[in-house]
């Protein structure tokens, strides 16, 4: 069968021609190791699907997801640094967004408001505003209405059209947003805590270190313009063990999350 590579975190089309580079870089890096690694990205999968099938060579995935569902079950290759938090390099937050016209000056002000999401298992779009809200609101409920959009740029047009009141996007999204759709209503209303970011990953029988060894390599042989066009700034060898933070404060949340979400129970596998 052949292997499965994916980098659809950030793959918009406006840089995929970075993204396909990026891939076919650390690909070559990885043959030069004696990987079988494919020269093409596979695009349209189910991302669940792709994280959890045998034949999983590379892919990235979100720290909540790991932490939950794919740790023991893949293997932690390292983070890249989009230059996010400075003295953090690979650590990331997301920006709480509503309209630029909505003066409302905090969290605190938007209680009752509607809320937009992209998914779930979001680490970046509900974890993290769930811990900031145990942590600034108590763990009541907060918002009137929680809506599902089905991504961190959906979220963010239905604030702007007026379909939500506040969402949370990953910070590397929202500079997505920010250089491609400029006109879009928004603003950032505050960032959450950091965390760190999102982690690249393959099946659970492969050598870490051959991979984190090949993506350092190759992320410092990319040309400038695929660096700047992804926000690449370097290469965090992460661990498990870093990721910890994220299942911490997932507990911490829970009570909130569940106000807002009845039944739901983030970290029962």
């Amino acid at each position: 069968m052949p292997k499965i590579a994916t980098l659809s975190m950030y793959d918009v089309p406006v840089v995929r021609q970075h993204t396909n580079a990026l891939w076919q870089t650390i690909s070559a890096e990885l043959q030069n190791a004696g990987v079988d690694a494919p020269g093409k990205l596979t695009r349209g999968a189910d991302d669940w699907d792709v994280w959890q099938d045998p034949d999983l060579l590379f892919s990235q995935t979100c720290g909540f997801p790991f932490v939950s569902k794919l740790e023991g079950h893949v293997t932690l290759i390292g983070t890249p640094d989009y230059g996010v938090i400075p003295d953090k390099p690979g650590w990331y937050n997301s920006k709480i967004i509503c309209r630029a016209d909505d003066l409302r000056g905090d969290l605190g002000a938007f209680k009752g408001a509607r809320f937009a999401y992209n998914d779930l298992a979001s680490q970046s779009g509900v974890m993290s505003i769930m811990y900031m809200l145990h942590r600034t609101q108590g763990d009541a409920r907060h918002f009137g209405s929680c809506i599902p959009s089905g991504g961190h740029a959906l979220s963010a047009q239905m604030v702007s059209q007026g379909e939500a009141d506040i969402a949370a996007v990953d910070s590397v999204t929202w500079l997505n947003i920010l250089r491609d759709q400029p006109d879009l209503n928004l603003r950032v209303l505050a960032e959450t805590d950091p965390t760190p970011g999102l982690p690249y990953i393959t099946h659970v029988d492969h050598d870490a270190d051959v991979f984190a060894c090949a993506v350092e390599t190759a992320i410092e042989g990319l040309e400038q313009t695929t660096k700047d066009a992804l926000y690449l700034r370097g290469f965090w060898r992460s661990d498990p063990a870093d990721y910890a933070l994220v299942r911490e404060r997932a507990k911490a949340a829970t009570p909130v999350l569940q106000a807002h979400f009845p039944g739901h129970q983030p970290l029962s596998t």
